[in-house]
């Protein structure tokens, strides 16, 4: 059924592969970031929540 209302839309396959690069380099980047990010500054970010010492 997926396959008759592609095949009936003139340039879906370009549409298909396009949006599936774009979500496949987001994900590659999102890693990317997470794997060389500065682990002491994710540290310090994911306790700044229930950290009171900075507060006045």
């Amino acid at each position: 059924m997926f396959k008759q209302f592609i095949s009936k839309i003139p340039g879906a396959d370009l549409y298909m592969i396009s949006s599936f690069l774009t979500f496949f380099a987001f994900f590659l980047l999102v890693g990317l970031y997470l794997w060389l990010a500065d682990k002491n500054h994710m540290g310090q970010m994911s306790r700044l929540p229930l950290d009171d010492s900075t507060l006045p």
